[in-house]
């Protein structure tokens, strides 16, 4: 039976300049026989919503998918319920216990829809993340790397780590692991010529550029890839006790005994070969609009 899935992100895939790694989380998402998508909600994150939203659009519109439900949703830290958190409390009320939410972006949304449905949490069957870091992430090549996810909206994250349903953290470091550059590109040599190749490319020539020669890292893919293939990771349950104020700056802080939060924050790809086996066979399905 197909995983119902729905993916709240801050895709830019298709802006020039902005970063592709949530494009490459849905695409992974949609050539998954045993994900069902329901939807996808957008947030400022990457860009801002006037750019996420539209990219997402004909993001769906270029993979021939426009008929999932799309929303438009947070624009900026502690906006009020959006179109986006109302699909996502209605959703998670409608079916109880079924539907797994991949949040890969600032985490408002999820804040919100709590605020219209307290029982948000508890209806959810889970919800994976991509966000925060435990100390400065020094790259080579990028010099010294902010956290994005949880630093644009620390309070909706706090309120996401806290949320008592199974929640699995994938931070900025385990995704160092997962490294895409130009020498991947024959990965997806079956879309060259497509607008969504020219993207990637031109977002890979970019990162050599900017970061004299260094790839770019699959973020927002690793949460995807764990809704089906969970035993590819370590299970490392955590204690998270960040405030608010740590989530300004995306640090994740890790109780040395019971308190805080309990969250499943995996430290390793167990199996690196069979991870981007299962990437590229999952791209492989996803047939584009000419």
């Amino acid at each position: 039976m197909a995983q119902r899935v729905i993916c709240d992100c801050d895709n830019t895939l298709g802006v020039p300049g902005r970063p592709i790694d949530d494009g490459q989380a849905l695409l992974y998402l949609l050539g998954r026989p045993d994900i069902e998508l329901l939807g996808v909600t957008t947030t400022f994150g990457n860009g801002p919503i006037e750019e996420v939203h539209p990219a997402t659009e004909r993001f769906l519109l270029d993979v021939g998918r426009a008929d999932i439900p799309l929303f438009e949703g947070e624009g900026e830290r502690g906006q009020p319920p959006t179109a986006a958190a109302h699909f996502l409390a209605e959703s998670a009320a409608a079916n109880p216990g079924e539907i797994t939410l991949l949040a890969i972006g600032p985490l408002g949304n999820l804040r919100a829809a709590a605020e219209l449905d307290p029982g948000l949490f508890q209806n959810l069957n889970q919800i994976a993340i991509m966000g925060g870091y435990l100390h400065a992430l020094p790259i080579p090549g990028w010099g010294q790397v902010p956290e994005l996810n949880f630093s644009s909206d620390p309070e909706a994250a706090y309120v996401t780590l806290n949320a008592g349903c199974p929640v699995t953290l994938m931070n900025a470091h385990v995704c160092l692991m997962a490294p895409y550059g130009l020498g991947d590109l024959a990965s997806i040599k079956h879309w060259e010529g497509s607008g969504i190749y020219r993207s990637v490319w031109d977002w890979l020539v970019e990162c050599e550029r900017r970061h004299s020669g260094a790839t770019e890292y699959l973020w927002d893919v690793l949460p995807a890839i764990y809704i089906s293939y969970p035993e590819l990771f370590d299970d490392n349950p955590v204690w998270v006790r960040s405030t608010v104020t740590d989530l300004e700056t995306g640090t994740i802080v890790i109780a040395d005994e019971r308190g805080g939060a309990l969250v499943n924050m995996p430290s390793r790809i167990l199996d690196l070969d069979r991870f981007y086996a299962i990437l590229c066979d999952a791209w492989a399905q996803v047939k584009l609009n000419p």
